[in-house]
């Protein structure tokens, strides 16, 4: 449960001390009962006082201006000018009885400090819950917000908006909210750290995947000129030795392009008989008939071409000759 720490004022009025006062101490009203306001219109309620009366298990310090709670967090001195004893329930009010040593017994006497002010913890429905100080002071209107920066045993309600942007539950403590903060700030360092340092084993800088590209695509124009060049040799041989006319030498370029065609020209090759002279090779005839001869169908046959298949390469290649 949430909890946080406020001050209230009363005037020190000599009529009041006088009755109140015993030889051991003094009898001063701290905790309003109800619902009661402060000096900054805030309220609290103080529904619950003997639940207050049991929270008060040991003395508590009554200071000047509240240094217990101001000047002792910061490890400068804050002596007690007196100590609340005891407390009790009047009618839904909480008092406390005040034994004042020897500084602050003088301070009274001398009248340095017309108010004191009672410190009280509350939860977040503004609950009063434990009475834990009072100061003397000399300005009634005490900037109580201040007061409640300094928390006891738990922290001030944090603003929903915070609470929500973390993902965090209403009754997070100031704590939760720096480990969540904490939290998204690693997750920040590590998505930049991802972000600058690169597994090579799964990725390439840009630059080097384009050059490695750039060589591959090179490797292969070379591989395909050098492919060629062999195709063409390869007819040419063929041509030379009078197994191919001149004429058809695109015709079996594009034959020996396709997949298994170079085995199966070579092949041919190996069988087919001299069919053209080297007068022939020279000044090669335009054949313009549709039908194949004797050597023509021999070489469907071993090619495993078709004869419509072979005349029509024929007439395209007769056509280019022109």
């Amino acid at each position: 449960m949430n909890q946080a720490l406020t001050a209230l004022c009363f005037s020190l009025q000599p009529t009041s001390v006088a009755e109140n006062a015993t030889e051991q101490g003094i009898w001063l009203p701290m905790i309003p009962a109800g619902t009661f306001a402060g000096v900054d219109s805030r309220s609290w309620t103080n529904n619950n006082p003997e639940q207050v009366i049991a929270r008060f298990t040991q003395k508590r310090p009554f200071d000047i201006e509240h240094s217990t709670h101001i000047k002792a967090p910061k490890g400068e001195p804050a002596p007690a000018y007196g100590w609340i004893t005891k407390a009790e329930n009047r009618n839904g009010e909480i008092w406390g009885f005040i034994e004042w040593n020897d500084d602050g017994a003088q301070l009274i006497d001398e009248k340095k400090y017309a108010f004191y002010s009672p410190s009280f913890t509350y939860d977040k429905s503004g609950q009063v819950l434990a009475l834990v100080s009072a100061a003397l002071t000399n300005d009634p209107n005490l900037d109580v917000p201040a007061l409640n920066q300094r928390m006891e045993n738990a922290n001030m309600p944090l603003p929903k908006i915070v609470l929500d942007a973390l993902g965090l539950a209403e009754d997070a403590t100031p704590e939760q909210a720096e480990v969540a903060i904490n939290s998204l700030k690693q997750e920040k360092d590590v998505a930049l750290n991802r972000a600058q340092t690169v597994d090579l084993n799964k990725f390439v800088p840009k630059e080097t995947y384009e050059i490695a590209l750039n060589s591959v695509s090179k490797a292969e124009a070379q591989l395909a000129a050098i492919h060629d060049k062999e195709l063409e040799a390869l007819v040419d041989d063929a041509i030379e030795a009078g197994k191919v006319a001149p004429a058809n030498k695109d015709m079996y370029l594009s034959l020996c392009r396709a997949e298994g065609g170079v085995d199966q020209f070579k092949s041919f090759v190996e069988a087919a008989p001299v069919v053209v002279d080297s007068k022939e090779k020279k000044k090669p005839a335009v054949a313009t008939n549709s039908k194949l001869d004797d050597v023509e169908l021999a070489m469907c046959r071993k090619m495993g071409v078709s004869e419509e298949e072979y005349l029509a390469a024929k007439a395209e290649t007769n056509k280019g000759a022109k």
